[in-house]
């Protein structure tokens, strides 16, 4: 049996000296891929090489996930060790403070000082777990930076607005501790 190159003479379609320069060109080039350890990419490495840079690609989108999970996980952690560490104890009472939560009216019983302190804005109500704690306004404040989704009442002391002239309910005082 011949060899392609030598049926591709027979029938005409290349001549001797392309067929010699062909010979020519892979010698060369075998040459150079000894010489200089250079080695041609394929299609098959090219689609090796792209399916490395998905996959990579994949587990760092992974990584990026996991990494926000546990950050989310640390806030939480955080959230229930500060509630735990600044939630007022000795609070209950017989006066029920009213506030909204999820569109719905709630009361804490709570007694006079607690009230007082609520009112003026230096404690606040919180939420973790379907459960109300009364925290100071401090750990109130960092508690709205990490996740203000837990915060339910605070109040704040800003000065009440100048009086407008023709008002006429100017006479009339709106109590603070308005019981309803």
């Amino acid at each position: 049996m011949a060899s392609l190159q030598e049926q591709l003479m027979k029938s005409g379609l290349i001549n001797k000296q392309k067929a010699q320069q062909v010979q020519t060109d892979k010698r060369r080039k075998a040459k150079q891929k000894k010489k200089k350890g250079s080695v041609e990419v394929s299609d098959m490495q090219m689609s090796l090489n792209d399916q490395k840079q998905q996959n990579k690609q994949q587990d760092l989108d992974k990584n990026k996930k996991t990494q926000a999970e546990l950050a989310l996980r640390a806030a939480h952690g955080k959230l229930i060790q500060m509630i735990a560490q600044h939630c007022e104890k000795n609070y209950q009472g017989e006066i029920d403070y009213h506030f909204t939560y999820n569109n719905k009216v709630k009361r804490i019983a709570v007694d006079s000082k607690t009230q007082q302190g609520l009112i003026r804005g230096n404690l606040a109500i919180c939420v973790l777990n379907e459960a109300f704690y009364l925290i100071n306004k401090e750990a109130a404040g960092i508690l709205a930076e990490i996740d203000s989704s837990v915060l339910v009442a605070l109040h704040d002391t800003k000065e009440p607005l100048e009086a407008l002239e023709d008002d006429p309910y100017a006479d009339f005082a709106i109590p603070d501790d308005l019981i309803w």
